[in-house]
C-alpha cells in the first residue's frame, strides 16, 4: 500500500509536470486588424503576434505569420492594437492604517490602472504606506494576485523638512519618509532602500515654494549637492537609479548639473534650463492633472498665478526644445489624487492627459511614443518593454478606434493583456482555437 501510495504520488507530479509544460507551450495569436508601431509612427494592417507563456514569439503580416493548429486565437481584427502603456509617476498606497490596508489599497489602485491599459506602473514613492509596493510586486510575481509590472521605490528619502510638525509630547512621531541629514546617512538610506528589494530611489530636491507678485515661482531648495551627489553615487553602486520631485531653483540647477536620472515636475524650468536639459539629453517626466487639481488652492493664495497655469507654458518649451519628454499621471488613492470627481479616482482615469498634450502641441505619436518607448527607455526596460516585438512582453491593449486619428480613444481602452494573460476584453468574441495550420 505504501509503494502504491508513493507511485500515485509520483504520478501525479509527472502529470502536474505535464500539465505546466503544455500550458507553457500553449501558443496564442491575436490577429491586429491595425497596430500601432511607436518605431515608425504608423499603424501596420492586418497583422499577427504569437505569444508563447509571457513572451512574444513572432509578429508581423498575416500572410507572413502563420498561426500554428492548437493555438488558441484572439481576434482584434476590427481594433487597434498598441503596447501596454507605462504610467512613468504613480503613488499605490494612501498612508492611512497598517500594512494590511495599505496592501488593499494599492492593489486596487494598481488594478484599476491595469484595466485602464497600463500594464507598467512607476511607482514614486509610498507616502506612508512603507514597502508595500515591493510586496505587492512579489505577490502579482508568484501569481498569488493579478496586477501590473510594478518598478518599486519604497519610501522617499528626504531631509528633515520644514513644516509645522507638532512635537511629539510622548513618543516619536510616525514619518511617511525616511528622514536622514549628511551625505553619509544618505547613503545608508539608499543602503536600507536597497535591503529591501526596490528598483529605484525617490527624493525631493525641493519643497515649499511660492509665486511672487510678478509670477516667477521660488522653489526652496532640500538636500545639499553633496548630500545628492551621494543618493546618486550610492544608488548607482546599487545597480538602482535616482528619481526626483523638482520643481525649479537651486534644486533644479543640481540635478541637471549631476544629471539626475528622472527628474520629475520641471514645472518651473527657465529658459537656461531646459537649454541645459535639452544638452544634457536628461529627461523630464511632467505631471498635469494634480497641478490643475491643486488650481483653485493656488489661486486662492496667488492669483492669477499657480502651476497648473505655469505647467503648460513650460512644458510647451520643453517640447519646442527636443527635450526627452516621459509620461506620468501622478495617480494617487484619494483623497490625495482626484482627477475625475465621478469615479473619485485618479488611477484608471489618467488618459486623459494624452488629449491635453495634443491640445499643447504634441502629435497623437509623439504622445503614445511618451507612454511606451519613451519610458521604456528612461525606466532602462526597452529591451521587454515598449513595442510589440520578438522576444519582449506580451503586453497589449487595444482600442475600437484609431488613436492617430482620435487621441481621445486612449481614454477608452477595451482590451488589456499582460504577459499573455488576458486581463481584459470588451471587444470581441470568445477565443477560438485553430483546429489546423493558417
Amino acid at each position: 500500500m505504501k509503494r502504491m501510495r508513493c507511485a500515485l504520488s509520483i504520478a501525479l507530479l509527472i502529470l502536474a509536470a505535464a500539465v505546466a509544460v503544455s500550458a507553457q507551450g500553449q501558443v496564442t495569436a491575436v490577429r491586429a486588424g491595425k497596430m500601432f508601431d511607436p518605431k515608425s509612427g504608423a499603424n501596420l494592417a492586418n497583422q499577427v503576434v504569437l505569444i508563447t507563456g509571457d513572451k512574444i514569439t513572432d509578429v508581423g503580416p498575416a500572410d507572413r505569420v502563420k498561426i500554428p493548429a492548437g493555438a488558441k486565437v484572439i481576434d482584434l481584427s476590427n481594433a487597434t492594437v498598441l503596447p501596454g502603456l507605462i504610467d512613468g509617476h504613480v503613488h499605490l498606497t494612501d498612508a492611512q492604517g497598517n500594512l494590511q490596508h495599505q496592501m488593499m489599497v494599492a492593489l486596487f489602485s494598481a488594478t484599476s490602472s491595469l484595466n485602464a491599459g497600463y500594464t507598467t506602473l512607476v511607482a514614486m514613492g509610498s507616502h506612508g504606506g512603507g514597502y508595500a509596493d515591493v510586496e505587492l510586486k512579489k505577490a502579482i510575481q508568484s501569481g498569488l494576485v493579478k496586477g501590473p509590472r510594478i518598478i518599486t521605490a519604497g519610501p522617499i528619502i528626504n531631509i528633515t523638512m520644514p513644516g509645522n510638525a507638532s512635537f511629539p509630547l510622548m513618543s516619536t512621531p510616525l514619518e511617511q519618509d525616511i528622514e536622514v541629514n549628511g551625505a553619509n546617512q544618505f547613503r545608508g538610506a539608499v543602503r536600507e532602500l536597497a535591503k529591501y528589494g526596490v528598483e529605484h530611489v525617490k527624493i525631493h530636491t525641493t519643497g515649499p515654494f511660492y509665486f511672487d507678485k510678478e509670477g516667477k515661482m521660488f522653489n526652496q531648495p532640500l538636500p545639499t549637492r553633496e548630500e545628492l551627489a551621494a543618493v546618486i553615487d550610492e544608488a548607482h553602486r546599487r545597480g538602482m537609479w535616482v528619481a526626483s520631485h523638482t520643481y525649479g531653483g537651486e534644486g533644479l540647477k543640481m540635478a541637471i548639473d549631476l544629471g539626475l536620472d528622472n527628474i520629475q515636475h520641471a514645472t518651473a524650468a527657465s529658459d537656461d534650463d531646459i537649454r541645459e536639459i535639452a544638452q544634457k539629453h536628461l529627461p523630464i517626466t511632467t505631471t498635469i492633472l494634480d497641478h490643475r487639481q491643486d488650481e483653485p488652492d493656488d489661486l486662492k493664495q496667488w492669483a492669477p498665478y499657480s502651476r497648473w497655469r505655469l505647467v503648460e507654458v513650460t512644458w510647451k518649451k520643453m517640447l519646442a526644445a527636443g527635450v526627452i519628454l516621459g509620461w506620468g499621471s501622478g495617480s494617487a488613492p484619494p483623497p490625495g489624487r482626484v482627477y475625475n470627481t465621478e469615479c473619485n479616482c485618479s488611477h484608471g482615469v489618467q488618459g486623459e492627459m494624452f488629449p491635453i498634450f495634443v491640445k499643447w502641441g504634441a502629435s497623437p505619436v509623439y504622445t503614445l511614443r511618451m507612454a511606451t518607448t519613451v519610458n521604456a527607455e528612461i525606466i532602462h526596460m526597452s529591451d521587454k518593454l515598449g513595442t510589440i516585438e520578438k522576444g519582449k512582453f506580451a503586453d497589449m491593449i487595444a482600442v475600437s478606434g484609431d488613436p492617430l486619428q482620435d487621441i481621445s480613444e486612449m481614454q477608452r481602452v477595451k482590451f488589456v493583456m499582460k504577459g499573455g494573460a488576458v486581463i481584459k476584453n470588451d471587444l470581441a468574441m470568445a477565443p477560438a482555437t485553430m483546429t489546423s495550420s493558417n
